[in-house]
């Protein structure tokens, strides 16, 4: 009897079936690691007196050549202003700041002998976390407490300002005065150690043989008018606000900030220590006004009659040079009772419509495009900065939007050096006769031992009592000492019609004009992309999209 063929097959079929249903799934692919963020420093170096012109070629300059090398930085912006010089270097990760801290110990013998050195600072996840309205008398106490608070980065004071001596000249009893030896009286006097008032020493100290300092000047001792004004709901204040190391969490240091700041100052002192927030996150919201003497005091107003707004301070920072505008920030925190756009429409109302962008926190804030604006003429990169900006202020999503680029009909003092070999002057006398008609200048004493700068600083302001009136009027008041006697500032330099007075940006080590726009969306950015094509660029010229710049103060 023949046998049946067996059928495996089949059979086997579903056991492979059975088997590939029950078996375990493979193990999953190990997703690649997303990038480490990208790492922020400023680098920041003070030179008092030089010009925005002398301090990109002898600081900014030689600090972007050291960073330059080092092949974690992806991107520098170097900005040269009102005696300072700030490079916000974009590393790669954390670990390049060793390299970064070497770098500049390298460079520092290669600054002018009266920078100051060099100051590092790192940017990235520094957020602000706390803000504490307090009185003037108590703010000192209150930014200590908040700077021995973990988890806090550096600490920043709005209201008080500082105490200097000022020296404020006469012009019209400038005339045949050497203003260079003024100045060296003025400098000798801070590095004499004698134990007398230093207000005392500088009224009496000889300028020439017949020729004392109080007869072409008042002399004031007393706190300079701070830039930075602040306001609460109680009426005027200072403000203490503290901002997170890197990458601390903003709620968890307030947290902590909180008890520290109020038990640490005097429970006998008739003080106040407002807290902003009470509880929460802090918001930070801003807007750029024209500056008048009320505009705080109104603002400020407006917001206190606002019902269920969260503590709030407000704080109002004077323009700064070459710029128009006031800076209004808003420090508020965040409720689910009055959202931040709630916040935002308050601070627009009581600001008379004007644009408002949202700084803080990170999840809240406006998208930042920043528009670098490169060619080889300084004040055509300039006027197309400006150019730029106007056509950007009214679209649609703008909260925000500043032209860092020189103001048109700026003047620079060029020194006549043919003059000065004719007259026998000294460049350094010619050069702090310049220093002091372009503005203010502030001499400083010596550093002690230690290389540190004591607190509070040993230092005079001279300046003008009163500055109308053109440049070129300024340099025919002034004086400088020759072999054959005193002669005119006038006749030793050459006004020039110039860009160059600042802010000068490069990006790159590329001259940069530069605008930054604050959108309410990213999408928003597209509108801004279809302005830019449509400008007319001169042959040379391009507009390169970048990320925020770089800002300072509060």
């Amino acid at each position: 009897m023949a046998r049946r063929p067996c059928r495996f097959g089949p059979v086997l079929s579903v056991i492979l079936a059975l088997a590939a249903c029950t078996a375990p799934p493979p193990p999953p692919q190990a997703e690649p690691a997303p990038p480490a963020p990208p790492v922020q420093v400023r680098v920041e170096v003070a030179v008092p007196g030089l010009a925005a012109g002398e301090l990109e070629a002898h600081v900014a300059a030689p600090l972007e050549d050291a960073l330059a090398r080092l092949p974690a930085v992806r991107r520098l912006h170097a900005r040269s202003l009102d005696g300072h010089v700030d490079v916000v270097a974009t590393l790669t990760d954390a670990g390049a700041i060793a390299a970064v801290r070497d770098a500049l110990g390298g460079v520092v013998a290669n600054l002018p002998t009266d920078a100051e050195p060099p100051l590092l600072h790192r940017l990235d996840g520094v957020v602000p976390a706390l803000a504490i309205a307090t009185l003037p008398e108590s703010a000192d106490a209150v930014r200590s407490a908040l700077e021995r608070t973990v988890g806090v980065g550096r600490v920043e004071v709005c209201g008080v300002g500082e105490r200097r001596l000022a020296v404020l000249l006469d012009r019209s009893r400038l005339a045949g005065v050497p203003i260079d030896a003024l100045v060296d009286a003025v400098t000798t006097t801070l590095a004499d150690p004698d134990s007398a008032p230093l207000f005392e020493r500088l009224v009496t100290r000889p300028i020439t043989a017949n020729l004392q300092l109080r007869d072409v000047a008042v002399l004031q001792d007393g706190p300079r008018p701070s830039p930075c004004r602040a306001y609460a709901a109680r009426g005027p204040v200072s403000l203490v606000t503290a901002f997170t190391q890197s990458g601390a969490d903003p709620s968890d240091v307030a947290a902590r900030a909180r008890p520290h700041a109020v038990d640490l100052v005097s429970p006998t002192v008739d003080f106040f220590a407002d807290l902003v927030p009470a509880d929460g996150e802090l918001a930070v919201l801003g807007a750029a006004l024209p500056p008048r003497d009320d505009l705080g005091s109104s603002v400020a107003a407006c917001l206190a009659a606002v019902p269920d707004l969260p503590a709030w301070a407000l704080t109002v920072t004077a323009p700064g040079p070459g710029q128009s505008l006031a800076r209004v920030r808003l420090l508020a925190g965040l409720a689910t009772t009055f959202p931040i756009e709630h916040v935002r429409i308050t601070m627009s109302k009581c600001t008379d419509g004007a644009q408002v962008a949202v700084f803080a926190p990170r999840a809240h804030a406006d998208h930042v495009v920043s528009l670098a604006v490169q060619g080889p003429d300084p004040d055509l990169r300039a006027g197309l900065a400006r150019r730029l900006g106007e056509r950007l202020a009214g679209l649609p999503g703008v909260t925000g939007l500043r032209v860092l680029a020189p103001g048109p009909g700026a003047q620079a003092v060029q020194l006549r050096r043919e003059a000065l070999a004719a007259h026998g002057v000294p460049l350094a006398a010619a050069v702090t006769a310049v220093r002091l008609a372009a503005g203010p200048l502030t001499v400083r004493g010596p550093l002690p031992a230690l290389g540190l700068r004591p607190w509070p600083e040993l230092a005079a302001d001279i300046d003008m009592l009163d500055r109308t009136g053109p440049l070129d009027q300024q340099v025919r008041d002034l004086h400088v000492a020759s072999p054959s006697g005193p002669i005119p500032l006038s006749d030793l330099v050459e006004l020039q019609a110039s860009s160059s007075g600042g802010p000068l940006d490069r990006i790159d080590r590329v001259p940069t004009a530069a605008v930054e726009v604050r959108l309410r969306r990213a999408a928003d950015g597209d509108a801004v992309r279809r302005e830019i094509n449509q400008l007319e660029l001169p042959p040379g010229f391009v507009v390169a999209e970048g990320g925020e710049l770089p800002d300072k103060g509060p």
